[in-house]
């Protein structure tokens, strides 16, 4: 304006207010334009600050509204200025029912703990923060609730302080948890130092175990403090100590069980093994061990559990040293048992066969009558006479004694049976022993046969030697008359009746000498089946004459006899021409010979076998009785002479009719063995 009203001092009054008047209007109107346009500006301004506020304040209640953290805002009077939905739930109230009250109206239990607390915010910078709230709110009643509290004051632009803003969240799970987890921790530490076992654990990686813990327990096992048996490096490893515990012998077995974990993740493993104690003696453990799955690194989490089992291995060494000596006494009492030669049974109480040893099984051939009653035992002598024995010995208890026969096979026994009722048992025993006598009764019975043969031996012998010689002047007074008078044939007939005597006399006198004379031969080993031959040949004669005829079958496969084959021919011939004289004619004479086995031994028996009538019953008792004979002429000393010389070879002789007829006589023979020998004749057998 100044310079406009300097440019016109030259023009007129008008027109120098007319234009000063339009310059101060284009002035003006310029100026209003700038104003307006700075206005237009601020008003641009202040909408864009209203929309970065409105988006920050809708961001700021997103925030709130999903946050699962509770936040209020207190003004300076701690009265509620702004609460989330999360603290609304927490207090089980609207959010309308906090704004603009105070903190102690709202929840006055929460609103008395939170109050000292906020005030403190509001007095300090520094951010506060507690656990230590334990209130009851309207969302859970009646219980108990721990909260965790974070508060800091909050100040305007200029630095007034506006009011403190809360965060608080609950932590009512993580407590109990932690009281829990205490818990069971403080019953876990009880039960393993209660446990006589200790456990060891850690981790397995890349064939380290770190992290290496073991329970206090392990010092009561090995006298070890669990404090030594840990490293010092920063991943506590286990110090050598732990492995140089376990024994030499098992430390190589030990590593590769717990090395194996790791090979086969989530499973088990168990072994017996020694470790070395700290007092230098030497105990056995149990180690169960188990593994995890691989972590993220590879590696595995071992536990294992430790158990003395000191006690049981010893009681196990001892009951397998009771259970060695027990086998070897029942080994030694069942060899004992099975070497007694006689027969023997174990009875129970009732009767059943509860063992029985080699011998008595022998009996029983492929059958085991064990654990049946002795009834089983019927048509097998001598347990099949036993029964009634047995039965008066359960009532009588203590020990009998019988005396059985066999029909059958001529066999006799001596039965003893015993009880036993010991006080450490628990059932009665019978012990049934079976002794055979046979073989005794018939040396009994030779014996006194041979007293009486050879007294009446002695006496047959006298006589026969005082008859000799008479007979000898009888028979030349014979000859001496023939040789004069024979012409005399009145007195022929005298003579032949003298001749005839005599000479029956003489056969008398022989077989006389034959009963007395005493066993002193030429005893070989050899084949039977020639004597027997022999005989054959010298009756062939006789039998000519009865015409009977003879049959042999005598293989030459025969076992050889110690024998006299001189007697034995006597003994073979008597029993022929016996058979030839007691057949009528036309009739046959069987002779066969052949190896048996009787009653456990080797035999050769011959059988003659002939067509007559055969033996009267009531003559078989008396048929080897000196001077006994139902034929007439004869001496009645041809068995007994038989049956002597069969004594003589420990033989026998059986007679018997045959179920087809006639007489059969069977002649036994003992067979010699491979290795069988030569030597003086043997003691007499007889059956």
């Amino acid at each position: 304006m100044g310079l406009v009203a300097a440019w016109s001092e030259g023009l007129s009054p008008g027109a120098r207010i007319f234009l000063m008047t339009a310059c101060a209007f284009v002035l003006s109107a310029v100026g209003a334009w700038v104003a307006l346009r700075a206005l237009t500006r601020r008003e641009q301004e202040l909408t864009r600050l209203r929309d970065q506020a409105d988006d920050a304040q809708a961001m700021s209640d997103a925030v709130m509204g999903v946050t699962p953290v509770g936040i209020a805002f207190y003004d300076r009077d701690l009265r509620y200025v702004h609460v989330n939905a999360a603290l609304a739930a927490m207090n089980g109230l609207p959010v309308e029912a906090h704004l603009g009250r105070h903190v102690s109206e709202v929840l006055p239990a929460l609103g008395t703990e939170l109050a000292p607390r906020l005030a403190r915010a509001l007095r300090s910078d520094a951010q506060q923060q507690d656990v230590g709230l334990q209130v009851e709110t309207p969302a859970a009643p009646g219980e108990t609730r721990f909260w965790f509290g974070s508060y800091s004051r909050v100040r305007g632009a200029g630095g007034a302080v506006l009011g403190v803003i809360a965060a608080l969240s609950e932590v009512t799970e993580r407590m109990r948890t932690e009281a829990s987890l205490q818990e069971h921790e403080g019953r876990l530490d009880v039960l393993t130092r209660s446990l006589p076992d200790y456990l060891w654990g850690g981790k397995l990686r890349a064939g380290v175990l770190r992290d290496f813990y073991c329970t206090p327990v392990v010092e009561r096992t090995t006298g070890y403090p669990a404090s030594s048996f840990i490293g010092e490096g920063p991943e506590r490893t286990p110090s050598p100590l732990w492995a140089e515990m376990i024994h030499p012998e098992d430390r190589t077995r030990y590593r590769e069980c717990i090395e194996s974990l790791a090979l086969a993740p989530s499973t088990e493993v168990e072994i017996e093994h020694r470790i070395i104690c700290a007092d230098g003696r030497v105990r056995w453990v149990r180690s169960r061990a188990a593994a995890s799955g691989l972590d993220d690194r590879g590696g595995v989490h071992l536990g294992c559990v430790v158990t003395d089992i000191t006690d049981r291995r010893l009681a196990e060494d001892l009951r397998q040293r009771l259970n060695d000596s027990f086998r070897r006494s029942a080994m030694e009492w069942r060899r004992t048992f099975d070497a007694v030669t006689s027969p023997m049974l174990v009875l129970s109480a009732d009767g059943f066969i509860h063992r029985m040893n080699d011998a008595a099984r022998a009996f029983f051939e492929d059958q085991d009558p064990s654990g049946q009653p002795l009834a089983v035992t019927i048509g097998s002598p001598p347990w099949s006479s036993a029964a009634s024995l047995v039965e008066e010995l359960r009532v009588m208890r203590g020990s009998m004694s019988r005396q059985v026969q066999d029909a059958a096979s001529g066999r006799t026994w001596e039965l003893s049976a015993s009880w036993v009722d010991e006080q450490a048992s628990e059932d009665a025993r019978i012990i049934l022993v079976a002794v055979e006598i046979t073989r005794l009764l018939e040396l009994q019975a030779h014996v006194r046969r041979s007293e009486t043969m050879a007294a009446m031996g002695a006496i047959v012998a006298g006589v026969a030697h005082e008859v000799r010689n008479p007979l000898f002047s009888i028979s030349a007074v014979v000859d001496a008359i023939e040789a004069t008078s024979g012409a005399q044939a009145e007195l022929q007939p005298y003579l032949d009746v003298l001749r005839g005597e005599v000479r029956r006399l003489t056969h008398l006198t022989q077989e006389l000498f034959e009963y007395g004379r005493p066993a002193r031969g030429e005893w070989t080993d050899g084949a039977v089946g020639a004597v027997v031959a022999d005989a054959l040949s010298a009756c062939a004669l006789t039998s000519d004459k009865a015409a009977v005829k003879l049959e042999r079958a005598l293989p030459d496969t025969l076992p050889p006899v110690h024998m006299d084959a001189r007697r034995l021919f006597h003994v073979f011939r008597n029993v022929v021409e016996n058979a030839v004289q007691h057949s009528p004619q036309g009739a046959t004479v069987h002779v066969t010979a052949e190896a048996v086995e009787e009653a456990g031994r080797p035999w050769v028996r011959c059988t003659v076998h002939d067509g007559g009538p055969g033996f009267k019953n009531e003559d078989l008792p008396h048929v080897f009785e000196p001077f006994f004979s139902k034929r007439r002429g004869g001496t009645g000393l041809g068995l007994s002479i038989v049956q002597r010389i069969l004594d003589e070879h420990q033989g026998r002789i059986r007679l018997s009719n045959h179920p087809q007829g006639g007489a059969e006589v069977i002649i036994l023979l003992p067979a010699l063995s491979p290795a069988g020998s030569t030597g003086s004749p043997p003691q007499a057998q007889v059956s």
